[in-house]
């Protein structure tokens, strides 16, 4: 017993005498002064914070407290040590620099054991326990505001255009044959939104990237896949009702998927980031209403929605025109953005939506010109769409932050696509002077004769003659009678 009684004691001297000096069982406490979390970037702002001291009664001296930024890229933080004296109350002055659009966290160190965490620095600082989130986001200027709404007039004006140059009728034909438009609507819905959230997992994208991409790869064809399919000689047809169908299937697909990966995976931890689904609804809704304006007028008035779809080349020269001159201005930060990263997952995107469409037209067994209708359909996505929805449905700085992958994917969706179309016209430029030849000399040698005389030589001529329809010939007999 007694010798149980020495190793007891021995175990608990030495516990005790580990324990680390300076540990007290004194309490800090660190709260704003002023609820506020927001700073725009480049801007200098200051936070006040009340910090209450209790130590115990053999702790003496004043303690020391400065303030961290959990990420120096988004905000920084002057690294000024406060001075708190024992078992009072102080209110301490912190100036944030804010650095770039982001959020991070201000985080307290004392030069006290209070229950914290010891770090490694010269000073032994501890950390307090409670983080303050700190978000940085752009200030509000009349461009931005001119050119979101000109953003959304502009993609209102292009479905408006691709209402006035739906046939209904044609849509209702192509339907009635429905192995294509099936195939093209479960590659545009099912295909690409995974495609966009698997690049989002492999780069490792942050939140609001991410959840960019994802938005981008959820969103239905764009009307430029009814031009390349024409540039093409696609199934023109088949584009125009692919096109209108995922437009009006994006009010169901697109709430669908951003409810089940996006809130569930793609934001899984981060609350800070609230998904406001009827601002969705109402985006959606808002970009149909046109198309359906649009086949009123093709139907009341088929002249004016002639006229109305000659215009869509100038009316896209000038959204290209707007969005590289004032849209570039505007959002200069999103070059930043634009990390090696970012660039590669945006330009993925597209590029894999071709080739898997191809892949599934072909395995669904479609013609040539269905799998190429098929592959561009899928591939080019509404940015659009997706630019306007995120500008109006998040908060900043995810707003603007998460714009970036639908431009970036709009950058480089047509690439491939100019290569294709020159290749294109040049193989059908060399196939027209190969058809258009004047004359043309076959020469047979007749292999009936034996090996020691001559060969005979005939030579055929093959001359180009004109195709008449039989009308034309018979009013050609009438005139030579």
């Amino acid at each position: 017993m007694e010798k149980y009684l020495v190793v007891h004691n021995f175990v608990v001297l030495c516990i005790l005498l580990s324990m680390p000096h300076n540990a007290c069982a004194g309490t800090i406490e660190i709260k704003p002064h002023v609820h506020s979390d927001a700073i725009f970037d480049d801007e200098v702002k200051n936070f006040i914070f009340n910090v209450s001291l209790l130590l115990e009664s053999h702790e003496q001296g004043p303690v020391g407290v400065k303030a961290v930024s959990t990420n120096t890229e988004v905000a920084e933080a002057t690294e000024e040590i406060f001075l708190i004296p024992e078992n009072k109350q102080s209110n301490i002055t912190v100036t944030i620099y804010g650095s770039f659009l982001g959020e991070t966290a201000l985080k307290f160190l004392v030069n006290k054991s209070l229950n914290g965490t010891l770090r490694g620095d010269n000073v032994d600082w501890y950390d307090y326990t409670e983080t303050y989130k700190l978000v940085v986001k752009r200030d509000s200027r009349p461009i931005d505001t001119a050119f979101t709404v000109s953003i959304i007039i502009l993609v209102c004006l292009a479905n408006v255009a691709m209402g006035c140059k739906t046939d209904l009728d044609v849509v209702k034909s192509t339907l009635k044959r429905p192995i294509a438009p099936l195939t093209g609507l479960a590659s545009q819905f099912l295909l690409m939104p995974l495609i966009a959230f698997c690049l989002g997992l492999a780069f490792k994208l942050d939140a609001p990237l991410a959840f960019g991409l994802f938005a981008m790869g959820c969103s239905p064809g764009g009307a430029a896949s009814n031009i390349y399919t024409h540039l093409l000689d696609g199934d023109v047809s088949l584009s125009v009702t692919m096109t209108f169908v995922s437009t009006v299937a994006s009010l169901g697909f697109i709430p669908m998927w951003l409810y089940s990966l996006g809130i569930n995976y793609i934001y899984k931890g981060a609350d800070s980031i609230k998904i406001p689904y009827q601002n969705i609804i109402y985006s959606l809704l808002g970009l149909l209403i046109p198309v359906g304006i649009g086949i009123l007028i093709q139907k009341k008035k088929p002249n004016w929605a002639k006229n109305i779809v000659k215009c869509v080349p100038y009316v896209t020269a000038l959204f290209l025109v707007f969005v590289f001159t004032v849209g570039v201005y505007a959002n200069l930060y999103i070059f930043k953005v634009m990390t090696p990263v970012v660039l590669i997952s945006g330009a993925l995107a597209p590029y894999l939506g071709f080739a898997f469409g191809a892949i599934v037209a072909f395995i669904a067994r479609q013609s040539k010109k269905n799998i190429l209708t098929i592959a561009i359909e899928t591939g080019i996505q509404n940015t659009g769409i997706a630019i306007v929805l995120l500008k109006v449905s998040l908060p900043p700085p995810d707003s603007d932050i998460s714009i970036t992958p639908p431009i970036t994917s709009a950058i480089f969706t047509p690439l491939p696509m100019v290569i294709a179309i020159i290749i294109h016209m040049i193989r059908k430029r060399m196939q027209k002077k190969t058809l258009h030849q004047p004359e043309t000399v076959v020469t047979m040698l007749d292999d009936t004769y034996p090996d020691n005389m001559d060969k005979n030589v005939v030579e055929m001529k093959f001359e180009e003659v004109p195709i008449t329809v039989k009308g034309d010939e018979d009013k050609g007999k009438g005139d030579h009678l």
